[in-house]
């Protein structure tokens, strides 16, 4: 059980980290954003890196934080018959947590097959200044395989799968299948 908990807590750690890049890259994000304003309608200068850095960051951006979403539970759900029929929760549970682990899976296998295809043809975005495409799309499979980790724990309920977080712990309230 040691190594399982061991193994939980780095993929917790990860998912902090992410959280982390995708909070300063939404920063990030506002700082580009209004210096791209500023810049264009105030002193009549447009920038060449703007758009294309707040494409790619937003890419970032958003993959880093998946893992915490679904840490937290925070991914679309249609809750309509497990609310009402109580007696279902559990089965509906078990069902969206393989579905959601099958999925996230599946995606994270087809980002990872092209991301060494990116890596292999030496694959750069198509911008004003062309970067490796494997700098953002890696973030996609980090965002999907550490979710699809979090589908698979909240499958049971001893105590050494139950998520953690160091970033946000009085926040973190995970909704388990059990």
């Amino acid at each position: 059980m040691f190594l399982i908990r061991w193994l939980c807590r780095i993929h917790d750690a990860l998912s902090d980290a992410g959280y982390i890049v995708g909070t300063t890259g939404l920063f990030a994000l506002v700082v580009i954003y209004c210096y791209e304003v500023l810049t264009r309608y105030f002193l009549g200068l447009a920038s060449d890196w703007a758009n294309d850095t707040f494409a790619n960051v937003l890419c970032v951006t958003i993959f880093a934080i998946v893992p915490h979403a679904t840490r937290r539970g925070l991914h679309i759900s249609v809750s309509l018959l497990a609310d009402t029929v109580s007696r279902l929760r559990r089965p509906l549970g078990v069902v969206t947590a393989v579905v959601g682990f099958a999925a996230c899976l599946f995606v994270a296998w087809m980002s990872l097959e092209t991301n060494i295809r990116q890596v292999v043809l030496e694959i750069v975005t198509e911008q004003n200044r062309p970067m490796p495409k494997i700098y953002m799309s890696g973030f996609i499979t980090f965002g999907f395989f550490l979710s699809a980790l979090y589908f698979a724990r909240s499958l049971f309920t001893h105590e050494a799968v139950t998520p953690r977080s160091w970033v946000a712990p009085q926040r973190v309230q995970v909704p388990s299948v059990g």
